[in-house]
């Protein structure tokens, strides 16, 4: 699991909760500030629940209700009752705002302290799947939405909460949140977050494609692919210079059988920058499987243009050209012909191939891939050579 940091504030904003002096009106706003100054919040509650009733336009009467929930710890109902103050007049609006800052940084203080806390037990427990763990992370949730409620902008907020959700593998409220945080104030942070969110929703995919795959549950699997497919080009959408992102919807478009979905998005891409190695690359991977050979040499060489010693570019440039000759030499020989062009294609590939070996000296799969290439390119003295050389490495 990632270790977040979460972030607490230091010292809270004191809201002064003296009750506003007695002046002429109703009975019951009388009866409502005689009780709050005795602290007797139920009786005050009644008798302000009835002046609105009566007097629903009432701004203080809903500013000394929101005070009430607000000595009760009831925050969404303060948080209705100072709405429904403002919705009627302004007078009590510095006061609302205090008592709206101090909520906020008692909530988000309470929020840090018990994930913190959750922190702690998980390090001692050795697991995430922990009972007490949880229950303080749900609480540190409860806390960090609290504070939401009270102060709808706040950076620190979104980031602790989603951090509490990623921790608990709540990928979709993660995302919710994050979403929500960015509408109201944009950051490279929060952007940063639900990057990884979508990320750890795409693996969590994985992981129960992969189950279903192995069940032989073809339709389960069909629409756990439809839906990863779904967010990741939500993800897209949002994102759309991220390159890990790319590969991941790529990657899914390829396994759920959707090759020829993946190609526009990364040939826009490429128009974009024709210099990115990744998107030739993965174009090149999309082409070689649907059985595109020279479409996907062409988009492996424009890799290694912007990158000579692209390891996987050059193995997957020779590996075409081992297709394409062997795609050819079947083709010549079905015809009964004598033509032996083909052998052209295999030398290429045994190229590309040498210059894996310089760049992997020790790995003896590629000595192997290099000694087949040799072997069909009529090169037996070269291919004796390197499969030799493949034996030497395997008996270090």
């Amino acid at each position: 699991m990632k270790n977040f940091p979460v972030f607490t504030l230091i010292g809270l904003v004191l809201v002064a909760l003296t009750v506003t002096g007695f002046q002429c009106g109703s009975s019951e706003m009388t009866s409502a500030k005689l009780y709050m100054s005795q602290r007797n919040y139920e009786k005050a509650d009644t008798a302000l629940t009835r002046e609105l009733a009566k007097n629903p336009q009432n701004s203080e009467a809903w500013y000394l209700l929101g005070r009430i929930k607000l000595e009760q710890g009831d925050y969404p109902k303060m948080v209705e009752a100072f709405d429904q103050s403002l919705a009627n007049g302004k007078e009590f609006e510095k006061d609302i705002s205090d008592a709206k800052k101090f909520v906020w940084q008692i909530s988000i203080n309470r929020g840090a302290s018990l994930y913190n806390r959750s922190a702690v037990l998980e390090r001692q427990s050795g697991t995430t799947k922990n009972d007490s763990t949880a229950i303080y992370r749900e609480n540190a949730i409860a806390a960090y939405k609290t504070a939401l409620s009270v102060n709808p902008d706040s950076v620190i907020t979104y980031t602790n909460l989603a951090i509490a959700q990623f921790a608990m593998d709540r990928w979709d409220d993660e995302i919710a949140t994050l979403k929500d945080g960015i509408s109201k104030t944009h950051t490279h942070a929060l952007d940063t977050l639900l990057i990884d969110a979508y990320r750890s929703k795409m693996n969590d995919f994985n992981a129960k494609i992969t189950a279903a795959e192995a069940k032989k549950d073809k339709q389960g699997a069909s629409a756990l692919y439809s839906q990863a497919i779904t967010q990741v080009n939500e993800a897209r959408a949002m994102f759309p210079d991220n390159t890990d992102l790319m590969a991941i919807q790529t990657d899914f478009y390829v396994r759920s059988g959707r090759t020829s979905e993946a190609k526009p998005s990364i040939r826009e891409e490429i128009a974009k920058d024709p210099t990115n190695k990744i998107n030739h690359y993965n174009l090149g991977v999309l082409l070689m499987q649907s059985d595109s050979l020279e479409g996907a040499i062409q988009e492996f060489e424009a890799a290694l243009k912007s990158d000579p010693t692209y390891d996987v570019a050059l193995q997957n440039t020779a590996v075409s050209y081992m297709k394409l000759g062997d795609k050819k030499r079947k083709a010549v020989q079905d015809a009964g012909g004598t033509d032996k062009s083909y052998v052209d294609d295999f030398k290429k590939a045994a190229g590309y191939f040498e210059k894996l070996t310089e760049l992997k000296k020790d790995d003896p799969a590629i000595w192997e891939y290099l000694a087949s290439a040799y072997a069909n390119a009529n090169m037996v003295k070269k291919a004796q050579e390197a499969l030799k050389k493949a034996d030497e490495l395997r008996k270090k």
